[in-house]
């Protein structure tokens, strides 16, 4: 029963402390948020989608408005003092295609560590590792000059367990997204309906996962740029398709200067997962290199220091 008691310890952990706190449904890494950007402003990024991490996680419509082709890498340690070999990858690639819109291309690595495993004697099988892993397609493109439509496809392999004791459960997942931009306002609106598709069986084939469907709404608003120095708010709500009882509340504001050094705040609100804190962030941009940083609050009582998301990006 080590095993179980060993997964079991990292996934509570996994789930309590990753951000996005009790979120509902199978499958951690489709809900722990990339981009150092959108965490800095409270984990908020459905209509701010200047990146390719915004353009394919975040809302997949966004890639009907890229202009050049961008590679994000989103990396995180998700129980900081507790399980360093816990941690979060993202590496997200988009690639406008003229008269098409971008296509996209991710991958999701989510490690729980290394398990010590054994077999129902109790007799030890040596060490296994847990994770997830998804790799995506993104595909976006407008159909009118000031909106766009956007979706994703994943495929969802899970590891609790080796193979030969059933620990492994796959299927596959879709996005759907869409965003508007108001002309003339620096304002943007977007919606993205996450993971669609099967639930996913682990280990007893009877009590099959949904995964966790989940509807992202939000805006952006460049509300002031006058020389080098541009402020934006964004904002998003998202709500829990598996159950009424998850929802979070998402916002911050962005000052930049000279499209080179940008400060974030952000207030991330998580009733159910009792999150309701600020977030933090900072961007630098140097020639087509950019490096952001956030910092992202967990649970109130859970005794751990904030998660640190950092993203490397250059667009070519």
């Amino acid at each position: 029963m080590k095993l179980f008691a060993t997964i079991a310890v990292l996934t509570l952990a996994a789930i309590l402390f990753a951000g996005n706190a009790f979120a509902q449904g199978t499958g951690r890494s489709l809900d722990i948020q990339p981009g150092g950007r959108q965490n800095g402003l409270g984990a908020a990024g459905v209509a701010l989608v200047d990146d390719a991490t915004g353009a394919t996680w975040w809302n997949p419509a966004g890639l009907g408005f890229i202009k050049k082709a961008d590679i994000n890498l989103t990396y995180a340690q998700l129980v900081p003092g507790l399980a360093s070999d816990v941690s979060y990858n993202y590496i997200t690639y988009a690639q406008p295609i003229e008269g098409w819109g971008a296509f996209g291309l991710g991958i999701v690595f989510l490690s729980y560590g290394e398990s010590e495993g054994s077999d129902i004697n109790g007799t030890p099988t040596g060490t296994f590792g847990s994770n997830e892993f998804s790799p995506a397609i993104y595909y976006g493109t407008r159909i009118l000059p000031d909106f766009s439509i956007g979706a994703s496809l994943k495929y969802i392999r899970i590891q609790l367990a080796p193979d030969d004791q059933r620990g492994i459960g796959t299927t596959f997942g879709l996005d759907i997204g869409a965003l508007y931009q108001i002309p003339g306002a620096g304002l943007r609106l977007g919606m993205n309906l996450q993971n669609l598709g099967p639930s996913v069986t682990i280990i007893k084939e009877d009590q099959a996962s949904p995964l966790s469907r989940n509807l992202k709404t939000g805006f952006a608003w460049d509300a002031y740029k006058q020389n080098t120095v541009a402020v934006a708010f964004v904002g998003d709500f998202n709500q829990s398709l598996v159950t009424s009882d998850f929802r979070t509340y998402n916002g911050g504001v962005e000052l930049s200067i000279a499209q080179q050094i940008s400060g974030r705040l952000g207030y991330y609100s998580d009733p159910l997962g009792d999150i309701s804190d600020l977030s933090y962030g900072l961007g630098v941009n140097w020639k087509s290199l950019a490096i952001d940083f956030a910092a992202i609050p967990q649970a109130k009582d859970s005794g751990l220091d904030t998660v640190k998301k950092i993203t490397l990006g250059f667009r070519f």
